[in-house]
């Protein structure tokens, strides 16, 4: 018998994306304080103990549920960092549009929260690096360029605030994105 077969029945994908959509509609509907996993497994029609098998806290299934939302999204790298880069930062500002407005308000309002660490560490975080890979394709290695990637971003969320709208794509191609990738200064 070999020794790297798994014991039991192999997960069934499908019971995982059941999981993990039904976690996001709670999670917007009662909030994470709300949401409970009990209810997510009923709801799912999962046992308790299979859901806990699979995410041991109600923390870490709220970041994988957060990551599967957000790479439905996640576009392929082409051979232009400027267009990828501009990608990215549009799906930001779609996110804002649709449903990542509460999720930003989290960020604003609770920050040390287990809901804001988790939209940090599943949104956030892989949003900033793949800026960063585009800004690093486009100028190179200077000096200031996670200070770039966040830029992009931060003047997406400064601009719905001040406009009630996230700004639109002639807007991030001739505004924001000028801005990320100007020359360094010396």
């Amino acid at each position: 018998m070999s020794g790297d077969k798994t014991r039991g029945r192999p997960r069934d994908p499908a019971v995982d994306q059941a999981v993990l959509r039904t976690t996001l509609a709670l999670l917007d509907s009662h909030g994470y304080a709300g949401l409970h996993v009990g209810e997510i497994a009923s709801t799912a029609g999962v046992g308790l103990g299979s859901l806990y098998r699979r995410w041991p806290t109600k923390y870490a299934l709220v970041v994988d549920a957060l990551r599967a939302a957000a790479a439905e999204r996640v576009p392929e790298h082409s051979d232009d960092p400027v267009e990828d880069l501009v990608t990215g930062l549009i799906q930001i500002a779609e996110g804002l549009r649709h449903r990542g407005a509460p999720l930003l308000a989290v960020l604003l309002t609770d920050p040390a929260s287990e809901l804001a660490a988790a939209v940090r560490e599943a949104k956030i975080d892989p949003v900033r690096a793949a800026n960063q890979e585009n800004l690093r394709r486009i100028l190179g290695p200077v000096p200031d360029l996670a200070t770039r990637a966040d830029a992009g971003p931060a003047l997406i969320f400064v601009h719905m605030m001040i406009h009630g709208a996230p700004p639109d794509e002639r807007h991030v191609r001739e505004h924001i994105v000028p801005l990320m990738t100007a020359p360094p200064t010396e």
